[in-house]
């Protein structure tokens, strides 16, 4: 089983779901994709407001990275301070880029093998089915099975023989049809054909989203530059690829998740805009100074462990650490590295004293 078909598996038990109330392949899709945008809307909020914030942080670290930009330990240093200090994860908008791939490749999985995840028909027996199909199988089997039978071509009779009359009657009555165009179909295969509009909306939605989004990253403080602006750029040729090559019900996927992200945006960034942001509670500052305060807290005690397993010397490590930092910088690590280490002799039962 690969990292598809494990994904596939409860989006499937969800389509399966929807699909059985609204019996429409592909407004199932859409409630689906409505459904895990809601899901997300919560951190939807909290990335807006941590980008809000960089507004008035950004100033700050540029101020930094011109003051040390000839010492790089240094500078990695005041920068991880200043995010602290301010609350702000510099890693936060990585969770909602992994979890909407995680859920574009296991719907992927879904429609390519409607069979198993959404009618729930026997492994043994969809696989006993590609074997008759062979080299007319393609790189879709459960979707060509589902147009022999609906059609009733070639294989049709060979393929009820395998499957039974109650399932064949099950898989003749799934729609996979949307607005009169067949989301099973793989728009390369059709170029001349109505389903060519699913790339193209796609692709076209996938435009709009990329540049309301780079927009409200610069109104934001926050302009997007260099690789980071080309990935961007590149996400709407990556999305009419993704539209043409599979399934039609991906592009239909695609195209309506971005239409949602668009209003998202939107919507957050009238909600929480840089000014609304600036005025935010003082509580929840810091609230996320602590917990930026613990995670530095979690690496210093991490950092300590591995140096006594490596034998190095924590005081050695130190001042190799301090030898360019100021006075009143070194006195804050020293303090840092002592409260590690009275933390990880306090975990592991051992006597801590001072030096």
């Amino acid at each position: 089983m690969n990292i598809l078909s494990i994904l596939g598996v409860p989006f499937g038990y969800v389509m399966s779901f929807i699909y059985n109330i609204v019996h429409d392949y592909g407004w199932a899709l859409i409630l689906f994709v409505l459904l895990t945008r809601i899901l997300q809307f919560p951190l939807g909020i909290k990335q807006q407001k941590s980008t809000a914030r960089m507004a008035a942080f950004k100033p700050k670290l540029d101020h930094i990275k011109k003051q040390f930009a000839k010492d790089k330990q240094r500078l990695n240093q005041e920068t991880m301070k200043l995010y602290e200090e301010e609350g702000i994860n510099p890693a936060g908008g990585c969770l909602p880029m992994l979890i909407t791939m995680i859920l574009l490749f296991g719907i992927i999985d879904v429609i390519y093998n409607p069979l198993l995840h959404i009618l729930h028909i026997d492994q043994t027996l969809v696989q006993s089915a590609v074997e008759v199909l062979g080299n007319t199988a393609g790189g879709a089997p459960q979707l060509t099975i589902i147009n022999q039978i609906q059609s009733g071509g070639q294989y049709a009779q060979e393929l009820a023989n395998i499957f039974g009359a109650d399932i064949v009657s099950q898989i003749q009555s799934f729609n996979m049809n949307f607005l009169g165009l067949n989301l099973g179909a793989i728009p390369q295969q059709n170029l001349w054909s109505p389903v060519i509009i699913i790339p193209i909306l796609s692709f076209g939605t996938q435009i709009i989203s990329t540049l309301i989004m780079m927009k409200t990253q610069k109104q934001n403080g926050m302009e997007m530059m260099g690789g980071m602006k080309w990935t961007m750029l590149l996400m709407p040729l990556l999305s009419l690829w993704f539209a043409i090559t599979l399934p039609a019900g991906v592009g239909l996927y695609w195209t309506v998740s971005n239409v949602l992200m668009i209003a998202q945006t939107l919507l957050l960034q009238k909600m929480y805009s840089p000014e609304k942001v600036a005025a935010m509670s003082q509580k929840d500052i810091e609230k996320n100074r602590e917990k930026m305060r613990l995670k530095r807290e979690k690496m210093d005690q991490l950092t300590t462990r591995m140096n006594e397993k490596k034998g190095i010397d924590p005081k050695a490590a130190q001042n190799k650490q301090t030898k360019q930092s100021s006075p009143e910088d070194r006195d804050q690590i020293n303090k840092r590295i002592a409260e590690a280490r009275r933390r990880m002799a306090e975990k592991y039962g051992d006597e801590y004293k001072e030096d």
